[in-house]
């Protein structure tokens, strides 16, 4: 779909973005630093690379289905949050401008509720990236007056489920799906 040169293309443009938009620079537990930013319409090849660079595992516990790419449509609507009614959030290598990291949540109908969702690539995980965008997610969602984040999270993926224990979210089974937990975060 993208080819090589347009990921290059994109990972200048990010750059650029970067310097413009709002973003922090927050350093992991392994010493490595990235940053923290809202996605953008630029950002639609690394977004795509990102997604595709996921494990199987990884891809699945975002999705809750196969997937190897983001189909076009979805990748639009990935890159195109207002953060307003849509808040996207990357994480991006310092180095060479990598998204290793998504975080957002969409307004329901009611708009005191988000419904959220996090992937971070498989080499950065378990570093307290997750954390640090779900927290900035919950700030973000505060600011807006929500009530609320909620997401599912499937039953197997214990650290996801560990982080929003941690997080004193409140974690209930689906009742229509044995295989999701309906996690809400009060805010």
């Amino acid at each position: 779909m993208f080819m090589q040169d347009d990921l290059a293309t994109t990972a200048h443009a990010s750059a650029a973005q970067s310097r413009d938009a709002t973003w922090e620079r927050v350093t992991l537990a392994n010493g490595r630093s990235l940053h923290l930013r809202p996605v953008g319409p630029r950002d639609a090849g690394a977004e795509q690379a990102f997604v595709a660079g996921l494990s199987p595992v990884a891809r699945f516990r975002r999705f809750h289905f196969g997937l190897n790419e983001l189909p076009a449509a979805l990748l639009r609507t990935f890159v195109s949050a207002d953060q307003q009614t849509h808040v996207a959030l990357v994480a991006e290598t310092v180095d060479d401008l990598r998204i290793v990291a998504d975080a957002r949540y969409v307004l329901d109908g009611t708009a005191r509720t988000g419904e959220f969702a996090i992937a971070v690539a498989d080499e950065w995980q378990g570093l307290g990236l997750g954390s640090r965008l779900m927290q900035r997610l919950v700030a973000q969602a505060r600011r807006a007056g929500l009530a609320r984040l909620c997401g599912d999270v499937l039953a197997d993926n214990e650290p996801m489920l560990a982080l929003l224990r941690r997080l004193e979210a409140r974690l209930a089974p689906d009742p229509e799906d044995a295989s999701l937990y309906r996690v809400c975060l009060a805010l």
